[in-house]
């Protein structure tokens, strides 16, 4: 036989939860008083005023925070100049060089996205000279797009914590552009990730018209948020972590060493190329840098998007440069083969394209690449996307 509770024992039990009601929302506002002292919101800055820099000098245009590592300031207007070219930079509101990019349904089109280093970007060429401008113009035709989403500096780390990035905006096709620096670019981006600051609002950065709700108004949710992202990490930052962990022995560091004087010795302007890795521990590195690529590769198959790479190298084809660029070069687009292979992935060597051109314009190098900087200029860019097009097509997903 059930028992009703008395009239008094609903009364009394009405009371406690309201008691613990009144008492959860005191706590909530204490604490919420006590984060507005000491919480101070990291969001995306305001960006700073259009000025010309120098593209070897810190960028004011680019702020560095997790998750994305770093990232230009969207609506960010400024000019790129040595002493060889000015190009303007004109950054959209994903924060990535170039026009606004729309909505898919509103293109019509089938979209491929570029992803690279500051070659992709198009470092020193007008932004509609970058090989993934002038593919766009050839696959339009075919009823695709071209979405350049290059940023410089960035490595198979950066795809990987930005993969939310390039996803957002609905790519059917992803092209990853390695270059001979990527290894060593990992391992400094790994040196520092974690001592970055936290982007409050991870999702500012994505295809959405707002980001802002209830909860992310208080500071107490950010102090809570930022505490979240310490202690859970995502799967992109468990590789970071585990990568951090693989540290050289001491035989290995000691190769290392010798490596690194050897080179001091042999190049010309006695300063070791920072981007070349010591052959003993090439293997070691290159796996680190692997994970990264196989966590790209399993997500984006994961959302039925096609993956291709391509591998770059610029000064490994110069002739008469220190043998170890060219040997760096090769190592890499054999590791870099491989894999593709083992995983069945489209893939294209871009080297004997790049000594090809370095051959038919050695007597007139400058035209090759920008002189007093090396990166490729807008003639190479057009001969690289010459040299993507076919292969490109080819490997395009079908309807």
């Amino acid at each position: 036989m059930a028992i009703t509770p008395s009239p008094s024992n609903q009364r009394q039990l009405l009371f406690h939860l309201l008691m613990s009601l009144i008492t959860l929302i005191f706590l909530l506002f204490i604490g919420e008083l006590i984060a507005r002292v000491g919480v101070i919101p990291q969001g995306i800055p305001q960006p700073p005023p259009l000025s010309t820099i120098d593209p070897y000098q810190p960028n004011p245009y680019i702020v560095r925070m997790r998750p994305y590592l770093y990232f230009h300031i969207p609506h960010s207007k400024y000019i790129q100049a040595r002493s060889t070219y000015q190009v303007s930079y004109e950054i959209n509101r994903l924060g990535f060089r170039g026009p606004e990019i729309p909505p898919k349904p509103e293109t019509g089109l089938k979209r491929l996205i570029t992803i690279g280093d500051s070659i992709t970007e198009g470092h020193g060429n007008p932004f509609n000279k970058t090989f993934s401008s002038v593919l766009g113009e050839n696959l339009r035709p075919h009823q695709w797009e071209v979405i350049n989403m290059g940023v410089q500096g960035a490595s198979p780390l950066y795809y990987a914590v930005n993969l939310k990035r390039y996803l957002a905006v609905q790519p059917d096709a992803i092209l990853i552009v390695i270059f001979e620096n990527d290894l060593a670019d990992d391992r400094a981006s790994e040196s520092v990730f974690f001592t970055l600051p936290v982007l409050d609002d991870e999702t500012a950065l994505l295809m959405k018209t707002t980001t802002q709700n209830f909860f992310t108004q208080w500071r107490l949710y950010t102090l809570l948020h930022r505490g979240w992202r310490h202690w859970v990490h995502s799967a992109a930052e468990k590789i970071i972590a585990q990568n951090q962990a693989n540290v050289y022995t001491p035989a290995e560091q000691q190769a290392i060493q010798v490596f690194e004087e050897q080179q001091t010795q042999l190049n010309a302007l006695k300063i070791r190329p920072k981007h070349l890795v010591a052959p003993i521990v090439f293997d070691k590195q290159w796996r680190m840098s692997q994970a990264y690529l196989d966590y790209v590769v399993d997500t984006c198959r994961q959302q039925g998007v096609t993956v291709m790479i391509a591998n770059i190298s610029i000064t490994g084809q110069e002739p008469g440069l220190n043998p170890a660029y060219s040997e760096h070069a090769r190592m890499l687009d054999e590791h870099v083969s491989s894999w593709a292979k083992g995983r069945q992935l489209p893939f294209l060597s871009l080297l004997p394209t790049m000594t090809q051109i370095v051959k038919q314009y050695q007597p007139f190098h400058s035209q090759v690449v920008i002189a007093d900087d090396g990166h490729p200029t807008s003639l190479t860019h057009a001969l690289i996307a010459d040299a993507l097009r076919p292969w490109v097509i080819d490997n395009l997903p079908r309807n």
